[in-house]
């Protein structure tokens, strides 16, 4: 009867082992998923900062050409 048993147990145990396995696997492949969507986010943040940066340079260079144009009027 013992046999039988522990033949059992080593079955579940395999299987609990290949479950084990499969969620560090998974959870591998989800960090690896996340590092990618974190580079994806930092290019896009990236992206964000320059394209705000460069519009606020334009918008600096409007307000000097409409204050020298203000000077120039006399007013």
């Amino acid at each position: 009867m013992d046999a039988p048993r522990e033949v059992a147990a080593t079955g579940n145990q395999r299987v609990v082992q290949k479950e084990r396995d499969n969620t560090k696997k998974q959870s591998m492949s989800r960090r690896m998923m996340a590092a990618d969507d974190q580079s994806d986010i930092n290019d896009m943040a990236d992206a964000f900062i320059k394209k705000f940066r460069n519009q606020l340079k334009i918008q600096r260079e409007e307000s000097f050409k409409r204050f020298q144009e203000m000077l120039a009027r006399g007013v």
